[in-house]
This record gives C-alpha cells, sequence and structure tokens, in this order.
C-alpha cells in the first residue's frame, strides 16, 4: 500500500476538509482511536493504522517547517496498541525451524551482507529486542566489556530517533558470551569497512554511510533467507517470540521476562507467553507424578 494511497483512502477523508491552523490535537486524537476502534473492535479498517498517523505526523512537520502552521498538532498524539486478533497463532520459531535457521545462517557465504543479517538476527534473538530498538542501537549503548546492553530509545517508521515504547522499554540486557563474542567480530569488521571508507561507525546496524536503515527494507531480506532455508515465513517480532519462549521453558520466571522484554505490566508478559511453555506444562505434571509416588512410597 503506496504512500499516495493511504493520503488518498485515509487522510484526506479524515483532515482534508480542515484548514491547516485549525487542525488540532483532539481532533487528531479522535481520528486515531477511531482508526485503532476500527481494526481492534470493529474488524475492519487498516491494521497497521500506526503508520496513517506516522505519515500524517510527517506531512504537519512539513507544514512546521515551511512556518504553515506554528507547531505540530500531531506530535504528542498517544496511538492505542494494535490487539492481536482471536484465534491468530502467536508466531516464533520452534526447536525444528530454529535449528534449520540457525545451521542456514552458519552456512552462508562470508560476505559483510550476510554477516550483518546474521548478527541481526542473534542479537534479536538473544535479547528480545524489537526490531526498531535494535536499528536504534549505537555502539555506545552496548558495554562489551561488561556484556550488559542498553535500551533506550527506538527507531520509528521514518527513520527518527524517538523515545522508547514505554517507559518500562527503558532497561538494560545482560548479554551471554557468545553473542558479546559475536558483536566484538563484528564490529571490529564493520570497523575496518569504516577505514576503508574514511567513516566511524557510530550506529550498529546502519548501512554503508552508517546512516538508519528502513525497517521494512531488511524484512524483504529476512523473507529471502527463510525461503532458502526452507522456513516458514515470519516477522522479524518472531524472534522477540522465541526469546521469550526459550527463557520460559528454561524456567526463568514471568517477572524476569516482563523486565528483559521491557513489558508495561506482568499480565501483559503472562497473557502473551503463558501458553508457550508446553516444556514446562510437561514438567508439572511430572513433578505431580513424582509426587504421588513419593507419597505413596512413604
Amino acid at each position: 500500500m503506496g504512500t499516495k494511497f493511504k493520503i488518498d483512502k485515509y487522510l484526506l477523508p479524515a483532515f482534508g476538509n480542515y484548514r491547516l491552523d485549525k487542525l488540532t490535537p483532539p481532533i487528531i486524537q479522535k481520528q486515531v482511536n477511531q482508526w485503532a476502534k476500527d481494526y481492534n473492535q470493529l474488524g475492519k479498517g487498516f491494521q497497521e493504522y500506526p503508520l496513517l498517523h506516522s505519515l500524517n505526523k510527517r506531512i504537519l512537520k512539513y507544514a512546521v517547517s515551511l512556518q504553515a502552521i506554528p507547531f505540530n498538532p500531531a506530535r504528542d498524539i498517544i496511538v492505542p496498541r494494535r490487539k492481536e486478533k482471536k484465534g491468530q497463532k502467536l508466531k516464533y520459531l520452534d526447536d525444528d525451524n530454529l535449528k534449520k535457521f540457525l545451521t542456514y545462517l552458519e552456512q552462508l557465504p562470508n560476505t559483510y551482507k550476510n554477516f550483518y543479517d546474521t548478527v541481526l538476527y542473534k542479537t534479536l534473538l538473544a535479547t528480545g529486542l524489537r526490531i526498531r530498538e535494535c536499528l536504534a542501537l549505537e555502539w555506545s549503548d552496548i558495554d562489551l566489556k561488561n556484556g550488559t546492553l542498553d535500551v533506550n530509545k527506538t527507531l520509528n517508521i521514518i527513520k527518527e530517533i524517538t523515545g522508547p515504547k514505554t517507559k518500562s522499554s527503558i532497561r538494560v540486557i545482560d548479554l551471554d558470551n557468545k553473542t558479546v563474542l559475536m558483536l566484538r567480530l563484528y564490529k571490529a569488521r564493520q570497523s575496518q569497512i569504516g577505514k576503508e571508507m574514511g567513516l566511524t561507525y557510530e550506529k550498529v546496524f546502519s548501512n554503508s554511510f552508517d546512516k538508519h536503515i528502513d525497517a521494512r527494507m531488511l524484512s524483504f531480506r529476512l523473507v529471502k533467507h527463510l525461503e532458502r532455508a526452507g522456513c516458514p515465513r515470519f516477522t522479524f517480532h518472531a524472534f522477540r517470540h522465541t526469546h521469550a519462549s526459550i527463557l520460559l521453558n528454561a524456567g526463568l520466571p514471568y517477572k524476569e521476562i516482563q523486565t528483559r522484554l521491557g513489558h508495561a505490566k506482568l499480565s501483559m508478559t503472562m497473557d502473551i507467553y503463558s501458553h508457550l511453555s508446553k516444556d514446562n506444562q510437561k514438567n508439572a505434571t511430572s513433578f505431580y507424578e513424582k509426587a504421588i509416588e513419593k507419597l505413596k512410597s512413604s
């Protein structure tokens, strides 16, 4: 769905009858709420309604730069969360597909592009970061000596750095030793390329000119890798779900997973991931059987 279509289909019908100086935050907030309601409650409308707000915000920002309006009325609008459709299965990599995908990555030709993609995917898998949190990372956010990663910003759809999704999204994540080593090797290789181009890279996952990369473009590359690996298609968010599933089945408490993922509420973590704890459910049955047997033998 192109930009022109979004403007003609959604933005003009919503705001086209208003003069720029009459377009106020309450008017915009009401419309954004309606887009969210159409999708979340009525089962119609545009699934990616947050993109409509981002586009409108960008247009109004340009109007400010032209001095057509004194401030951007869309700047502080709150976009309601998009709800997962009932019956929609949470996508994550099960053990077989995870093993298949990791094996595929290890066998890729040793080009910088492949190395970049591999490090990105494995970082997402090892941290549970949202893709736009990961793309916003700078090397100053990663302490390779102490093995920590500071999440303090995100990259929006128009490649601007903004504050995290919520206050709870600001967090420090511990890194495992293999991920630290991988990032060290990646940084060294990135630095070598930077020397050849006369650049010092500040961003972790930038393009060749140390500029932010569009997550949608990287999504196309992910789809191609999945097809070649023989894995089902999924989005970057599946790495986050897979990370949570691995931790959950390893026995990590929900509270720890909540903190690591940056969820605002524990109930959110439990609502999303409780059905993924298949191994723990089996363990619970095993513990019960053992307890009964012990009781019988006592």
